[in-house]
C-alpha cells in the first residue's frame, strides 16, 4: 500500500516514529499504514494517528519487557 503524505505530514511521522524502538519501527509503518488506509488524509488526522500508533507500539513493547 503506498500512503501519499505532504512534506509536513512526514515530518510527523518521523518525530513519531522516534519514541519506537528501532526494531518495531516496521510494525510501526505498517500498523499506521493499515489506520490510515481509506481515510482522508490530512494534517491533524496523520499526526494523530503516528503518535498513537507509537504509543501503542512502545506500550506493548514495554509490557512484553515487564513480563519477561
Amino acid at each position: 500500500m503506498t500512503l501519499r503524505l505532504t512534506d509536513s505530514q512526514m515530518h510527523e511521522l518521523r518525530q513519531a516514529a522516534l519514541s519506537v524502538l528501532w526494531d518495531l519501527r516496521g510494525a510501526f509503518l505498517e500498523q499506521l499504514a493499515v489506520e490510515l488506509r481509506g481515510k482522508d488524509l490530512g494534517d491533524g488526522l496523520v499526526c494523530r494517528v503516528a503518535y498513537e500508533v507509537a504509543r501503542t507500539i512502545t506500550r506493548g513493547a514495554e509490557r512484553t519487557v515487564a513480563a519477561g
